[in-house]
């Protein structure tokens, strides 16, 4: 393996944690959020969840899937794993699910819990969608299907 190899591992690694911290970081937040008591504390737990979101557990997943597909080749482990078509079949259905749908309503969500703090009470919107329990489940997926990708590069089942 070059050195060359040995760094974009490094970098796959890196970028693996880096997407760890954003999905279960955003996991404990989201549990905050819910506990807080308040308008403030609720919105506050948002605005971390966002930045957790968008910085962390997109750029994460992109450069670890990027550069673990970058890696297959060198490593000569190719594609014809039934591990790496799992892995591959599962990061793509978290980036859809991350970009297409979860940051799209977060975003949406603090943009509501923000007017309603402005406007010093939660407004239907914010109800509407902080009722909704779907996105938190489908975050938790999210964050699963993070540690059954690591289980499938550690372990490489089949």
């Amino acid at each position: 393996m070059s050195t060359f190899t040995e760094w974009i591992r490094l970098v796959h690694i890196l970028a693996a944690i880096w997407l760890a911290t954003g999905a279960f970081g955003g996991a404990v937040v989201r549990a905050y959020g819910k506990r807080a008591g308040d308008l403030p504390g609720k919105v506050a737990a948002l605005r971390i969840g966002r930045r957790l979101v968008t910085l962390f557990a997109l750029p994460g997943s992109v450069i670890a899937g990027l550069t673990g597909l970058s890696l297959l080749d060198p490593m000569g482990i190719g594609f014809r794993h039934g591990w790496v078509h799992a892995s591959l079949a599962i990061w793509l259905v978290l980036l859809g699910l991350g970009f297409l749908y979860l940051a799209p309503r977060q975003k949406r969500l603090l943009a509501a819990a923000e007017a309603s703090l402005a406007a010093g009470a939660p407004s239907d919107e914010l109800k509407r969608l902080a009722s909704t329990p779907l996105p938190g489940i489908l975050a938790d997926v999210s964050a699963l299907g993070v540690v059954v990708l690591v289980a499938l590069m550690a372990l490489k089942p089949f």
